[in-house]
């Protein structure tokens, strides 16, 4: 299971492999072949978003602590920054209709 902000535009709106981008758009993805590809993800927080981490409790439930934003507006010089747990359970990852 891996988790990144997964987005590949930016502000500018200039889109391209290699350049920084926007952090927004956090999805949490899974592999069934130990990381040679990723055919499962989904979005958990589609807004602006950082670093995460994650966690399982004993009874499955996938915790994931993340650092979400929101748009500023021209007075403000840098996003406002929050700190956000969540859970989950892996059939929320791997059903797309839940």
């Amino acid at each position: 299971m891996f988790a990144n902000p997964h987005n590949l535009s930016r502000a500018d709106g200039n889109e391209a492999l290699s350049q920084s981008r926007d952090r927004k758009n956090l999805s949490i993805m899974l592999t069934e072949d130990d990381g040679q590809t990723w055919p499962i993800s989904r979005v958990l927080e589609p807004g602006m978003s950082a670093y995460s981490d994650r966690a399982v409790l004993p009874e499955a439930t996938i915790l994931c602590f993340y650092e979400r934003g929101r748009e500023v507006n021209a007075k403000q010089t840098k996003p406002i920054s929050l700190l956000t747990l969540t859970r989950f359970k892996m059939e929320w990852l791997t059903n797309p209709n839940d």
